[in-house]
């Protein structure tokens, strides 16, 4: 098994980093901390970063192939007409937004915005995973979860995953096109449950699987949240390689660089002690690390066809 490290290129103290894409054509990284409302980019060339406040929680987004994003809020679907620019309520699935609120999201490569809830009381699988079609119209699908995280596409399409982040798994699915219709549902790659809780690394603990991404060959690259780690997982579930972090909570992560062989990881330090962030005071940050050949580069990020 392949190791690497990541080192941190954007000191963001986040609070809660997360949905972290980027934009080939304009060469930024794109990303979310959902608890402060921020949807921001950074200039990997400069080192600058731009906060938009949203005004409420964003989860997730994606680009627009008409511009701006697409996104999911607490409030529900809105479109982002551009960075700094005007945020517009979209038609939303009915759920109570004072338990619940949107938080991972992507495109199928026919350019529907798959999006999922977190039911914020953690008692019961109460987040639901909707898809959000070009025409506006909205389903329910998959399965629910507490928290939803991890949604890829396989780049030929066929293969949609998805995690419920509190129960330890990643799951898999056939993946229908054409009819942006999952079925098949099979377990990935289960994580170990923590001997005891805790907001830092518990001994031997190796996270849970939080945002995900792909690579050219279908292969899923899993943030796990208080493990330390990234995780490139094959197609089939073998564990390939770790990318190791010097803080315990990455998030996401995403390819960039003209090449897409930067991986861009993203962190937060929700629910930390001021203890625990003087020992990793890089937590928050968004850390990189190159992926070289052998292993594949990354792909680019469909966009919504809406």
């Amino acid at each position: 098994m392949h190791k690497m490290t990541a080192t941190l290129v954007l000191d963001a103290r986040a609070d809660l980093g997360e949905c972290v894409r980027w934009d080939h054509e304009s060469k930024l990284v794109y990303w979310v901390d959902i608890s402060r409302n921020q949807l921001n980019r950074f200039d990997p060339a400069t080192g600058e970063n731009e906060s938009m406040d949203i005004g409420q929680n964003i989860g997730c987004f994606a680009q627009d192939a008409k511009g701006g994003f697409i996104a999911g809020l607490r409030s529900g679907y809105a479109r982002i007409t551009s960075f700094g620019g005007d945020i517009i309520p979209l038609s939303s699935p009915d759920y109570d937004s004072s338990k619940a609120r949107f938080n991972d999201g992507r495109c199928d490569n026919s350019g529907r915005f798959w999006a999922g809830t977190m039911w914020e009381p953690r008692d019961r699988a109460g987040g639901t995973v909707y898809c959000l079609e070009a025409d506006g119209r909205f389903r329910a699908d998959a399965v629910p979860t507490v928290i939803t995280n991890a949604i890829t596409f396989s780049p030929d399409g066929k293969t949609m995953t998805l995690s419920d982040t509190p129960h330890h798994v990643l799951w898999a699915f056939d993946y229908d096109e054409a009819t942006g219709t999952p079925s098949n549902q099979r377990v990935l790659r289960r994580y170990k449950k923590p001997t005891v809780d805790g907001n830092g690394n518990p001994p031997g603990y190796s996270g849970r699987p939080d945002g995900a991404c792909v690579d050219a060959e279908g292969n899923v690259y899993v943030a796990c949240i208080q493990g330390s780690r990234v995780e490139k997982i094959s197609p089939s579930g073998e564990l390939l390689a770790v990318i190791e972090l010097p803080v315990p909570c990455p998030t996401c992560c995403t390819f960039g660089g003209d090449d897409l062989r930067t991986l861009y990881i993203v962190t937060g330090r929700i629910r930390m002690s001021e203890e625990q962030i003087a020992a990793t005071p890089e937590a928050g940050g968004i850390f990189a690390v190159r992926i070289e050949a052998p292993h594949a580069p990354g792909i680019v990020e469909p966009r919504f066809a809406g």
